[in-house]
């Protein structure tokens, strides 16, 4: 294990070596896990972290009420690669852990993250946790398990934050989050400027002559990419000038297989035909906050045969390996220079290096409409 490792790997092979060399004796009791803490200068978590890895592999035994003790003598050899609790990668690892990738967002970042970990002489090992806050949690661990050096994760959306992502906080193991950050947890970020970008599309409708703006938005105020968006169309709306316009907050589900599927749920389809019938009239400008509201827009416009040719439609993100290309006016997130900044600050951070903890945001770039 590397200097870099984990705390409680540093307590683990401490003690262990002090059972090897016989310092601590067979039957013998361990000090209390928060005097410990106490010698260690560590947390009560990263202790029994290290109890629970020893006990694990059969150097203690545990007894609750009564303390951890010294199971019998260890042989050397039980301290070889093969017993050891973290098995290290053959050559130094980065682990990327996404919500998952799509053309209109993520492919491209994922790619290359793995080139510029490479420049920098890092292997990448990548896993999805598909919105799903345990399957994050398991990905985690078994990454960990892989001995990786650091990680870059794009954090599942939640009103709480993840344990295991708070425990490698607080052992200070070098983290990196792209596309979302987590208030009041002071780790750096790299996201794409969201209120920005969604203030450009309000005023690039705008001066198409768009009068009557409306934005079509997820309803999970839990996501900070959500609030900033909605924040840049308010802000971009009162920029302009226009008085008329509208917000629809969607049930957009973000299960694992809602987000494999291209099928958009009827209970949105319904809300967007509800909220477009009910309207003294069609509005001329619309923006859909994401991509996956883009296409429950085109179905609905298209099957209740809505007189759409003068509406002008713009998006965050765009499906850019489309048959035909891209259709829409959108603003597409700078997946390159998000990569690159994310490497580049958890790379600083395995070299020891002084690294803000704080929001990096990448501006966003507009692509007009194809004719």
């Amino acid at each position: 294990m590397t200097s870099s490792g984990f705390l409680y790997q540093k307590i683990y092979d401490t003690i262990l070596s002090s059972i090897q060399q016989g310092k601590l004796l067979p039957g013998q009791k361990l000090p209390s896990p928060g005097q410990l803490a106490a010698d260690y200068r560590v947390s009560l978590i990263t202790v029994t972290k290290a109890l629970e890895l020893l006990a694990k592999d059969g150097f203690i035994r545990r007894v609750q009420g009564q303390g951890s003790f010294v199971k019998g003598n260890v042989p050397l050899q039980a301290a070889s690669a093969e017993s050891s609790p973290v098995k290290k990668t053959a050559a130094p690892a980065i682990g990327i852990i996404l919500e998952h990738v799509s053309t209109p967002f993520g492919l491209d970042m994922m790619y290359r993250l793995d080139l510029c970990a490479a420049a920098c002489g890092y292997k990448t090992l990548i896993r999805f946790s598909l919105g799903d806050r345990q399957k994050e949690t398991e990905e985690i661990e078994y990454l960990l398990k892989l001995g990786i050096d650091g990680l870059i994760i794009m954090p599942c959306h939640g009103r709480h934050y993840n344990p295991a992502l708070l425990r490698l906080y607080l052992e200070k193991f070098p983290i990196v989050m792209i596309d979302k950050n987590m208030q009041g947890i002071c780790l750096p970020s790299v996201r794409t400027d969201n209120t920005a970008a969604t203030m450009t599309l309000v005023q690039k409708l705008s001066e198409q002559g768009c009068k009557d703006i409306i934005f079509l938005t997820s309803n999970d105020t839990n996501a900070i990419s959500v609030r900033e968006r909605r924040r840049g169309f308010l802000n971009g709306i009162d920029s302009v000038g226009n008085t008329k316009a509208g917000i629809l907050p969607l049930p957009l589900e973000i299960e694992s297989a809602s987000l494999l599927s291209h099928e958009a749920s009827p209970k949105v389809l319904s809300e967007i035909y509800s909220f477009l019938t009910e309207r003294s009239s069609l509005p001329d400008g619309i923006i859909c906050g994401e991509y996956g509201i883009l296409p429950a827009l085109c179905s609905v416009l298209k099957s209740n045969r809505f007189r759409s040719d003068s509406i002008h439609i713009a998006t965050i993100d765009e499906d850019y390996l489309a048959p035909n290309g891209y259709r829409f006016m959108h603003m597409k997130q700078d997946e390159t220079a998000i990569a690159h900044k994310a490497v580049d600050l958890l790379t600083a951070q395995l070299q020891k290096k002084e690294v803000p903890a704080e929001d990096f945001l990448i501006p966003a770039i507009f692509c007009p409409a194809r004719r």
